[in-house]
């Protein structure tokens, strides 16, 4: 469940789970046995009320698509409800599902199942810290009590959990200490919480303009180093308070639009992009104070971009009961090609 405020987050907060059908189409071939992941692009699909998330894959130097990948290398075996995040780490990827609290770890290459790490409330995103531990974003029971929690990734188990604000959503790690946006969960926050790896001491602290930040982006160059942070807004807000600016300074930052969401980089040319309001927009930037420019419009519920290639990747969740689409444009807003995928396509990861 990605929550961005989308119809998803609605439906949920309405608690009308019955409008959906449950059922779930395969819009691919099957794989061979023995298929190797080890590259290509996946997509996270949430799944249907009531049904069952997938993993989609996509080669991009054939065109070729699969759905339903963790189910095809382990004997038809689901994920459950509302797969929420993918993550890559030393030769396994851990899936995060939202609707029965868990991580489902499985191998990077095949897919197949290894363990699951369990007893998470309503997890949101995996992220490595180690070779040994790992921090994992959570909202709680009851969607307003976030935190971390810290998981030992020699025995899956959890360790210990660390408070956070509402709703915890994504995480980035840089100079050891992670940085948790705290994106309100089912209600709102305006904070981000610090962690310090070594000894997994918090402290949040107060964004100084914006409504439930979700997004973050860590820049360095040389001695400049900065935390970029992009907020989504209140949804029961008549004019929702969408804001990027940086997290180390004062001021008011750029207004964004609403339920702005996935703040991606590009390093070949240092530009920044997020999406919002059904659109696509590029971020300038000049000295202290931001500025952004509309690139193209585009339904859109994920972005992902593949620097490399220069090619964006946009979800499109249609009606959150039937397949999704990924549609693929160039920088400049140009459309490639599309392809379909499973319901609700919520996260893009790509893999070289």
């Amino acid at each position: 469940m990605k929550v961005k405020f989308s119809l998803l987050q609605f439906f949920l907060l309405l608690s009308v789970s019955g409008w959906y059908s449950c059922a779930e189409k395969d819009c691919c071939v099957p794989p061979p046995a023995n298929q190797d992941y080890a590259k290509g692009v996946f997509i996270v699909n949430e799944g249907p009320f009531g049904g069952t998330g997938t993993i989609s894959w996509h080669d991009p130097n054939t065109g070729e698509v699969r759905d339903s990948i963790f189910e095809k290398a382990n004997n038809g075996a689901s994920l459950g409800q509302f797969v929420q995040s993918l993550t890559f780490y030393n030769d396994k990827g851990y899936i995060v599902v939202n609707g029965t609290n868990k991580v489902v770890v499985v191998d990077a290459s095949t897919f197949e199942y290894i363990d699951t790490i369990g007893n998470l409330q309503l997890p949101r995103y995996f992220l490595p810290i180690s070779p040994d531990v790992a921090y994992v974003s959570q909202w709680g029971a009851d969607g307003l009590t976030g935190s971390v929690a810290k998981v030992n990734l020699n025995t899956f188990n959890i360790e210990k959990t660390i408070p956070t604000g509402k709703g915890p959503e994504k995480m980035v790690l840089a100079n050891n200490k992670v940085y948790v946006a705290n994106s309100g969960g089912y209600g709102m926050d305006s904070t981000i919480t610090i962690i310090q790896t070594s000894d997994d001491l918090a402290q949040t602290t107060p964004v100084s303009a914006g409504k439930n930040p979700a997004s973050l982006l860590w820049y360095e160059k040389g001695a400049d180093s900065k935390l970029f942070y992009l907020c989504k807004g209140y949804f029961l807000d008549a004019l929702p308070e969408s804001r990027l600016k940086y997290f180390s300074n004062s001021g008011f930052g750029a207004a964004t639009p609403a339920y702005s969401d996935d703040l991606v980089f590009d390093p070949n040319t240092e530009l920044s992009y997020f999406f919002g309001n059904s659109g696509v927009y590029k971020m300038a930037q000049s000295g202290p104070d931001f500025s952004f420019i509309y690139l193209f419009g585009q339904n859109i519920y994920a972005l992902a971009l593949d620097s490399d290639a220069g090619l964006f990747y946009c979800a499109d969740a249609k009606d959150f009961a039937s397949n999704g689409e990924i549609f693929v444009r160039r920088l400049d807003g140009s459309h490639v090609y599309q392809f379909r995928t499973g319901v609700a396509p919520g996260d893009i990861v790509i893999v070289k």
